[in-house]
């Protein structure tokens, strides 16, 4: 054993052997003690019982269904190795006055989820090295100016999802180093430009979920090093082509979620940095051709969810686009051929786009990851499917089974998705997933949707020989060869003679019933009552109605001035006498 080793195992023992009761003592990935304590259910004042003074890392938590009810208390002073200091889910309603104080190695504090109402610039005395600030999901109202002014340090603040209504001027007074801003999940409706003064060196801001109708343009002015904002979820309507004229070094860019319905020319002409970009669930019908002439490294867009019916303001943009999101606009399928125009596409999303067939090639040949999942599809030929996909998503559509060509594509593909298809567990359809279970949990794990005796069954557990015949007319003969499929083909046969057999004896007694009732119906209107009292004189007439030289009638019953019809006796027949029917 090296030296190395001897000093990592006698300082882990050292450590686990004061660990705290119902907590966890180990050594984290950068080679820091650590404490976790996650059990929760603790009640009272916050103490540090048996956690060793150069621990670096402090984890209170608690699951959702038991968490802790601490009170702060000044245990942190003695514990000058501290780097970071974790309390979560634990109640804490406030901050005490300089219990952080003399903690100048501490980079993170983290105080999430907690019911802190109001903390105070005192609360962080003595953390001038913090670089790090969580308060995310407490019960903050207010913030006075200069909470944070002792934080010299500090890089990132994030207040997100707490009940600010408005912040106050000078509220990042002496933050000046701050680049990192997180305020969604607050309603603060309007954000004034003089709260942004203390902060122009912020590269990333996010007030998703604010309530904000829009960004008032002095803002811009105040952050030109933004690279980072997030305005989605808010409920901005438009968006002017000269707002954004100074976030020149803007890279991501986050409006989903919004009410935007036109994208006008020459929106993002300063933005040549821009890389990413969500404009989804907005009610965006048109994108003007020019919108992203000047861009010249835009690789991921996001349009899903928005109501656009064309695609050709992706034009200059052809060459870069190596993400494109599309699902949940309705397209026509001419449409989709911009598609092949897009020669850097790597990943395309066109779930939820109501389409019910590919026909004819639309993908570009170097995609990798191809979304169609939530259509209509029933049918898709391998020929439109790029070769060398890593992703394929063909679950939520109305896939019966799925053909020898199609398959051979998804067999070399690692990651397919075929889950909540109408599949048919049945000899005109599953034959060649069958086949392949013993492959892939993917093929196994198919729910059969169809016939009523497999139904919600996995289609690993299904047998060849307990497949029925078809439960739709509509297949081919590429679906399933009946005849030629071994033990199973001889039940076909033996089921198909027997219905032609069953035919056969249905339309004889069809014939044999109808004579019946033409026959019934005769002996009825010809007044079998009066034929015993002729019966003898039925034999002296040589004409029969069945073998007259006339016309048959049918006519019911017989005028009265008619003679009634008599039958012939054979002898008489034999005389070929001449048939009257006088009057």
């Amino acid at each position: 054993m090296n030296g190395a080793a001897l000093v990592f195992l006698l300082l882990a023992s050292q450590t686990w052997s004061l660990c705290p009761t119902k907590c966890t003592c180990y050594l984290d990935q950068k080679g820091r003690k650590a404490v976790s304590c996650k059990e929760g259910g603790t009640v009272g004042s916050l103490n540090l019982d048996n956690v060793t003074l150069d621990t670096e890392v402090i984890k209170i938590t608690a699951p959702d269904d038991n968490t802790n009810s601490l009170t702060m208390s000044p245990v942190f002073q003695n514990y000058k190795m501290l780097e970071e200091i974790h309390i979560t889910k634990s109640n804490i309603p406030q901050l005490g006055m300089h219990f952080f104080w003399g903690l100048t190695k501490l980079d993170v504090l983290n105080l999430s989820q907690n019911n802190i109402t109001q903390p105070l610039d005192h609360n962080f005395r003595g953390l001038s090295k913090l670089k790090e600030l969580y308060l995310d999901d407490n019960r903050i109202s207010s913030l006075p100016s200069g909470t944070f002014r002792h934080l010299h340090s500090l890089k990132l603040l994030s207040i997100q999802r707490n009940r600010i209504e408005e912040l106050t001027p000078r509220i990042f007074m002496e933050i000046s180093k701050l680049k990192v801003l997180k305020l969604s999940g607050n309603n603060l409706r309007e954000l004034h430009p003089e709260v942004f003064k203390d902060v122009q060196e912020l590269k990333v801001l996010e007030c998703r979920g604010c309530a904000l109708r829009r960004l008032n343009n002095e803002i811009y002015h105040l952050l030109p090093q933004l690279i980072h904002l997030d305005l989605g979820d808010n409920e901005i309507k438009t968006l002017p082509a000269e707002e954004l004229t100074d976030l020149i070094k803007l890279k991501h860019f986050k409006l989903d979620g919004n009410h935007i319905t036109i994208i006008h020319d020459s929106t993002f002409i300063h933005q040549p940095m821009l890389k990413k970009l969500n404009l989804a669930r907005n009610h965006i019908t048109k994108i003007s051709q020019e919108t992203f002439r000047d861009v010249q490294n835009l690789t991921d867009l996001d349009l899903s969810y928005n109501k656009l019916e064309e695609l050709s303001f992706l034009a200059p943009v052809s060459d870069l686009l190596e993400v494109l999101i599309l699902s949940g606009n309705h397209f026509k399928l001419k449409t989709l051929d911009e598609l092949l125009t897009l020669t850097a596409l790597r990943e395309v999303r066109l779930s939820d786009c109501g389409l019910a067939d590919i026909p004819f090639e639309i993908f570009p040949p170097n995609l990798r990851s191809l979304d169609l999942s939530g259509n209509h599809l029933s049918a898709l030929a391998k020929a439109v499917l790029p070769t060398d996909l890593n992703e394929l998503d063909l679950s939520n559509n109305r896939f019966r089974g799925l053909d020898e060509d199609l398959l051979t594509l998804i067999d070399s593909t690692p990651n397919v998705q075929l889950d909540n298809n109408l599949w048919s567990c049945d000899l005109c359809h599953i034959v060649p997933l069958l086949e392949r279970v013993n492959r892939s949990v993917l093929f196994s794990e198919i729910i059969c949707a169809a016939p009523y005796t497999v139904k919600g069954k996995k289609l690993g557990t299904i047998q060849r020989n307990e497949l029925t015949w078809c439960t739709s007319p509509g297949y081919t003969a590429s679906d399933a060869n009946f005849f030629l499929i071994g033990e199973d083909g001889k039940v076909g046969i033996i089921a198909a003679g027997t219905s032609v057999f069953l035919l056969v004896l249905t339309v004889l007694a069809i014939i044999g019933a109808l004579c019946y009732s033409k026959r019934h119906a005769a002996k009825y209107y010809t007044h079998e009552d009066k034929i015993a009292v002729e019966g003898e004189s039925i034999f002296d007439n040589n004409h029969s109605p069945l073998f007259c030289d006339g016309e048959l009638s049918f006519k019911f019953p017989l005028d009265a001035g008619e003679k009634k019809i008599s039958i012939a006796t054979i002898d008489e027949i034999k005389k070929e006498h001449t048939i009257t029917n006088g009057t």
